[in-house]
């Protein structure tokens, strides 16, 4: 049982790094919290500014899907192996990636009238450490 519960928390978090990847590698221009936080329509901003932030955007979503893959890759490989070390990397790289979002989302929430997803980040570091905890446990049934 602590297996599966491993399992599904880290894949759901994966799933959220995923799905916000590829909204931001696919998605054609900023996001409505970036609007609000600019307090500009995408059709009004410069393009050189909408290319930075397309670029930005792109970056992102790079190391959002690489997470993604990676703790999905490593919560199988850890469900079939049992290696002991599997379940600190993927919390510890899953923080860093989460943790640094909810900071930039922060800095949004906090200095302009943009909403950004902080929640979704959130949401993703408890099934982190939801994964972490029953990958732990399931290595003393062993």
């Amino acid at each position: 049982m602590n297996t599966k519960i491993g399992n599904v928390s880290n894949y759901l978090a994966s799933l959220i790094l995923l799905s916000m990847g590829l909204i931001y590698i696919f998605k054609s221009s900023f996001m409505p919290y970036h609007s609000a936080a600019v307090m500009q329509e995408w059709d009004e901003i410069n393009l050189e500014f909408q290319s930075l932030i397309l670029a930005l955007m792109r970056a992102v979503s790079g190391g959002y899907i690489a997470m993604a893959i990676t703790v999905a890759v490593m919560q199988k490989k850890f469900s079939s192996t049992k290696v002991s070390w599997l379940p600190p990397l993927m919390l510890i790289a899953g923080l860093i990636v989460s943790l640094t979002s909810i900071y930039a989302t922060l800095i949004v929430r906090f200095n302009t009238p943009g909403e950004p997803p902080t929640a979704l980040a959130i949401a993703g570091i408890v099934l982190l450490l939801i994964g972490y905890a029953f990958n732990r446990r399931s290595l003393s049934e062993e």
